[in-house]
């Protein structure tokens, strides 16, 4: 929406733009008459909507209609509104952003993508492609925020002009390299992959969408160089486990498990135990693919036993120095407490609760990466009680998350989903792999009418597909990739 007119009355009566500079505009100063001011009213309309339309919206300065009685005061020597009144479509994009980050506070300000927004109204300016994708975010938020089950949970006009926009960004060489664009990506992504949710989707995923696919290009094509950029590097941060899952489940090398990749997660820098405590955990997340593929690669008789178990191996080496101080942070009670569930059906007794949005990132993370390592070393030496009751154990530690979880949403801890997902195997009962089913459904709002809902054959797929097994329905050929980067 643009304002129709902010100008004072005289400028507007001679039809000429007013400066705003009150409480002397520059044009009646020049034409040295009173100045009225501010209008008593402004009005919003939507853009190529005519001036009289039924679209127009009316905000009235003074919180009601003015009265016909009432005598003008003597003219003020303060501006009534300030002098950043939004006048273009990025800053009104802005202002819509700002305040949806402060109205669904519960929901934004528990997650890593809250911190990436706050900066993106001042960025907007320059950018179509990242001012039509927050547009359309923001619409879809508060679609949601209206009703868990909208109708229509995207507008399509904001949507498509978002993906016209992103597309011509992507076609453009200078576009390519601007900031604005990987964040027009990564919010359209969030969009697709927490929103729209009537496609299906690839193995192994459970928040997905093609710009997942932009997102990686784009961040392969800055470099790591460019991860010393702190917005860049919450943006690799808010997206490494769906990139880490992407080229997982298409079996491919992934570029962040290359040296000069790792070594931004081993750079120090002033963050929290539990941050320091995640960068472990991106660091072997990153190497997923690559060891996976040459897991499935062991099966089909071409990578020695030696060779795959020792990078297997050294990824538990990593995952034993994390969970003593992870286990120290759970258990201080000023940073997370316990309480009894609040679910009859739930597989846990107790749930956790925090403030500190780090600490359910690194322990989900953290148990999602432990159990897809031990299915690896299943995978490879045979399960045992032993895998299967760690397994156990770090489900529950992503269960005891679930009512967290529930109250912020997919926006705010997008992680969860997956992590869930994974836990399926370790369920004990038919009614906890129904309780994980439709806590599924119910975290990403699907709606039996428009959505392809979660069932119980489609988690155990995915599940499966995170043993290092070969999946019966893909033809062998499929896997016979060289090693290393392609």
């Amino acid at each position: 929406m643009v304002a129709w007119s902010t100008r004072c009355a005289s400028c507007r009566q001679r039809k000429i733009k007013c400066d705003r500079q009150w409480p002397t505009c520059g044009q009646c100063q020049k034409a040295k008459q009173q100045c009225s001011g501010p209008p008593d009213r402004v009005k919003f309309v939507a853009e190529n909507v005519a001036e009289g339309s039924s679209q127009a919206v009316v905000v009235h300065r003074f919180g009601s209609r003015p009265n016909p009685n009432f005598q003008a005061l003597p003219r003020r020597t303060q501006p009534i509104i300030p002098h950043s009144v939004p006048s273009s479509h990025p800053t009104l994009v802005g202002g819509e952003l700002a305040s949806l980050l402060t109205s669904q506070a519960k929901t934004f300000g528990f997650s890593s993508f809250a911190h990436v927004l706050q900066q993106v109204p001042a960025m907007l300016d320059g950018s179509q492609a990242l001012t039509s994708a927050v547009s359309c975010l923001s619409d879809a938020r508060r679609r949601q925020s209206m009703s868990p089950k909208p109708d229509r949970k995207l507008d399509l006009k904001l949507y498509c002009s978002a993906l016209r926009n992103l597309r011509f960004s992507l076609q453009d060489a200078n576009e390519l390299n601007r900031l604005e664009t990987l964040l027009a990506t990564l919010v359209m992504w969030r969009v697709e992959a927490t929103i729209a949710t009537t496609v299906e989707l690839p193995y192994l995923l459970v928040t997905w969408s093609v710009h997942l696919t932009g997102a990686a290009y784009l961040l392969e094509r800055l470099g790591p160089e460019a991860a010393k950029n702190e917005l860049v590097f919450s943006v690799i941060l808010e997206s490494l486990s769906e990139l880490s899952s992407h080229y997982y489940a298409r079996n491919q090398w992934f570029f962040m498990g290359s040296p000069q990749w790792q070594r931004i997660f081993l750079e120090n820098r002033d963050v929290s135990v539990a941050d320091r405590l995640l960068f472990k955990v991106y660091s072997q997340m990153s190497v997923f693919p690559d060891v996976m593929r040459d897991l499935r690669r062991y099966h089909l008789g071409q990578v020695g036993y030696e060779h795959i178990h020792s990078r297997i191996i050294s990824m538990h080496v990593v995952f034993d120095t994390i969970e003593g101080p992870l286990q120290t942070i759970l258990e201080d009670q000023s940073v997370v407490t316990r309480r009894a569930a609040c679910s009859p059906v739930s597989p846990v007794e107790e749930v956790y609760d925090t403030e500190n949005s780090d600490v359910p990132r690194a322990c989900c993370l953290y148990a999602l990466a432990k159990i897809v390592a031990n299915n690896m070393l299943a995978s490879l030496d045979g399960s045992s009680p032993r895998f299967e009751e760690e397994n156990y154990l770090h489900s529950r530690r992503i269960w005891m998350f679930h009512e967290q979880a529930m109250q912020v949403g997919s926006f705010g801890m997008h992680y969860y989903p997956t992590a869930l997902l994974l836990t399926y195997g370790s369920a004990k009962s038919k009614e906890t792999e129904e309780w994980i089913v439709d806590l599924l459904n119910l975290l990403q709002e699907r709606n039996p009418a428009t959505d392809i809902m979660w069932t119980r054959e489609e988690i155990f797929q995915r599940c499966y597909a995170t043993s290092g097994n070969i999946w019966p329905s893909l033809p062998p050929d499929q896997f016979l990739l060289p090693t290393g980067p392609s």
